[in-house]
């Protein structure tokens, strides 16, 4: 499922996942806000397309803002140009999120 949402003020496009094993960022959107590097991450996960990335960096209390919301969260950040964002269930729970897969 997909939503807009904002990081820093700047518009992107969402992947709210309650199956991943992780939050994850793509590098080039780290890049872009000027962040830091946290720690390095300690993990190797499997991407949607069935790929092993190591991640570049963790960081955490990594802020999303969906509708004026913004939550913190420990996020994985990736070199994928698929797609920019996705939250998992760690960040559903922390907004008692309520999604509705039928519409």
């Amino acid at each position: 499922m997909y939503t807009k949402a904002e990081v820093e003020g700047k518009p992107i496009c969402l992947i709210l996942d309650n199956e991943s094993a992780g939050s994850i960022i793509i590098y080039q959107l780290i890049q872009q806000l000027q962040q830091t590097v946290n720690r390095p991450a300690q993990t190797v996960i499997i991407t949607a397309d069935g790929m092993k990335k190591t991640p570049v960096e963790e960081i955490n209390n990594f802020l999303f803002t969906i509708d004026g919301i913004t939550i913190p969260v420990k996020v994985l950040v990736i070199d994928v140009l698929q797609y920019q964002a996705l939250v998992r269930n760690d960040w559903l729970l922390k907004t008692n999120a309520n999604l509705d897969w039928e519409t």
